[in-house]
């Protein structure tokens, strides 16, 4: 084999392998984006704002109400017993508050309804967000870590002629490695992806907090 053949042959095997690897990007660029893409998107909220504020103030308004009502259908039986009115209007009275409290109790329910999903559509669209930005980050920095994959495999890839010869060393010549323990040490990107996880999982909290709130 002449020297020419041996530069030309080395070469083609370069060339061949740097298409080959970047196929092998180009094919893992697109898979990312596909799932970026698939990603959840926040939702158009369903309560305004404005809504849901004036239904938070109605409601300190309505129990204010049901608590006095409460305490009026107390007084109405304190005034029975004290002889001030009789059974007959004491039972009227009653039967007037209480409707009072049933249409209190309905408006609370409604209202208490509007809040509740203007508050899970927020949290919703909150933790979408936060996921959303940090799949976006890891997205970025795998497409540069896979790229400098592709470029170190390019460069450790071996092009060496099958005619040429890989000399051994002798035995005499082998030097001895001495082994060290491996200190187990955290990585750059370990550190970032503990980060991650710990924003995600306070922004899970939130959300099982709203659960044990509504369960008690």
């Amino acid at each position: 084999m002449s020297l020419n053949d041996l530069v030309v042959g080395l070469a083609a095997g370069s060339v061949a392998t740097g298409i080959v690897s970047f196929i092998i990007y180009r094919v893992r660029v697109k898979r990312q984006s596909k799932i970026s893409y698939s990603t959840p998107i926040t939702k158009q909220l369903t309560i305004p704002e404005e809504e849901a504020k004036n239904a938070k103030q109605e409601v300190k308004t309505l129990l204010l109400e049901k608590d006095l009502l409460s305490s009026a259908i107390t007084r109405v039986f304190e005034l029975e017993a004290q002889g001030q009115i009789s059974k007959d209007e004491r039972d009227f009275l009653v039967k007037k508050y209480k409707e009072q409290l049933q249409e209190v109790d309905k408006k609370l329910e409604s209202l208490e309804l509007i809040i509740e999903v203007s508050e899970l559509e927020n949290l919703r669209n909150e933790l979408v967000n936060l996921l959303s930005r940090k799949i976006d980050e890891v997205d970025k920095k795998l497409e540069k870590a896979i790229s400098r994959l592709d470029m170190q495999k390019i460069k450790s890839t071996p092009q060496i002629p099958s005619s040429e010869k890989v000399t051994q060393p002798a035995p005499s010549q082998t030097t001895k490695v001495e082994k060290r323990p491996s200190k187990p040490l955290e990585s750059s990107i370990e550190r970032e992806l503990k980060r991650y996880r710990e924003e995600i999982l306070k922004a899970l909290e939130k959300l099982e907090q709203i659960d044990v709130e509504e369960t008690t």
